[in-house]
Parts: C-alpha cells; structure tokens; sequence
C-alpha cells in the first residue's frame, strides 16, 4: 500500500460518466484535499495501486470493472480507506452487498450536490479523528520506547519501582493496565485521563508517566 506522504485529505472519483465525476470533483473540492478522477474502473485500480487515498467515491455500474471490484480492490489495498458508492440502479440487493465488502455509505442517483457535500463532510471528519487516534498511539509507543531506555540507563534505582503514578483517588493499576485491553480501548483511557487532567484530578507529570506505561497494556512482552 503506497505510504501517506502528506495530511491532505486525498479523495479519488471514479465514474464513466465524465460529466457526473468532474461536477462531483467540483463540488468536494477544497485546498485542504487532492481529488484525482479518472473514468473507468480500471483505471480506478490503477489509481489505487499507485497512490494512497483516504476516501474513495466510486460508481457501482460501470463497464468491465464495476464500482464493487473497486470497493473490494481499495479494501484490500488499504483496509482504513472509506468508500462511497453512488448508483442510479440502487437496489437493497446492491445495497447489502456494498455494506457488506466494507462501503460507507451508499447514495442514489439522481442526487442533490447538497447531499454529496454533506456525506463527503461526514467521512472526512471521520478520517481526521482516525488521523488523530493514529498519532496518538504513536506518540505512545515512543514514549513507552523511551521509558524502556530510561529504566536501563536506572536498572539499579529502586525509586523508579516506587513512584506514585497517581493521586490516592485514581483507579488501580491493575484496572488501568488490563491486558486484555484492545487499542481503541487505550485511546478511550487515554481520551479520558485528558479529561481527569484537564479537570485537574491528574497532575501533569501523573499523566505523562501513565501514557508512557500504558503501553504494556498493548505491548505486554
């Protein structure tokens, strides 16, 4: 999967009908976002197989390589890209069947500009939290590389053993730290204790040493 290069919103179009896509990537555009179009399929695929896109808005009936093909190519290529599909022979058959190989949404023609506009609006949004929960698991694996170093260079200074993470009325530990724990759950803890630190239950240096030990819950070994 080509690699992300840069924090643009980038969206591909892919419609035979070179009229619908050009007015579509008139109405999505914005300088914050590169939209390519291309106007068959294949060349959708192709698009995909060289550049990475974050939101893909596709036609579902198109000759040789329909927009399903595409949907399941650009699934597979990469599973985060959120695909829209957009027919004008919709039917709860093809509806289904979109949803279940991993569409967003699924929008009918004849269709308002207004419409598009708002479920485009809607994605993106939700490729910015991604992006954002994304950055926030990294900056925990390089803290939590950089605590592994820290206790090293002290392996021989009990005080590291002995700190106290946290003010006498937080959670324990051990509720903190489930194993179990998946990484949407870890961003969850670490949305909440934002929380508990900007509400001032959680003092600054608290929260930095529970962000960095947090990662054992997704790193155990």
């Amino acid at each position: 999967m080509p690699k992300v290069t840069t924090q643009r919103i980038n969206i591909l179009i892919v419609d035979d009908e070179k009229a619908i896509a050009d007015i579509l990537k008139d109405c999505i555009s914005d300088k914050e976002r590169s939209v390519d179009v291309c106007y068959d399929g294949l060349d959708g695929i192709e698009h995909i197989q060289n550049n990475f896109y974050d939101l893909i808005i596709v036609d579902l009936v198109m000759p040789k390589v329909g927009g399903l093909d595409v949907l399941k190519y650009a699934k597979k290529a990469n599973p985060d890209v959120l695909v829209i599909i957009i027919t004008g022979y919709a039917s709860l058959e093809t509806a289904i069947m979109a949803i279940k190989e991993g569409a967003y949404d699924y929008i009918r023609k004849p269709c308002k500009l207004e419409e598009i506009r708002i479920v485009v609006e809607n994605a993106i949004e939700k490729i910015k939290l991604f992006r954002e929960n994304r950055g926030l698991l990294k900056e925990i694996k390089d803290a939590y590389h950089e605590l592994m170093l820290l206790k090293k260079e002290k392996k021989a200074d009990k005080k590291i053993s002995s700190i106290n993470f946290f003010s006498s009325n937080m959670p324990g530990l051990h509720y903190l730290y489930n194993n179990n724990s998946s990484s949407s759950n870890t961003v969850d803890k670490l949305q909440a204790l934002s929380s508990l630190k900007e509400s001032g239950s959680l003092t600054e240096s608290e929260f930095k040493t529970f962000k960095r030990n947090l990662l054992k819950s997704l790193n155990p070994d």
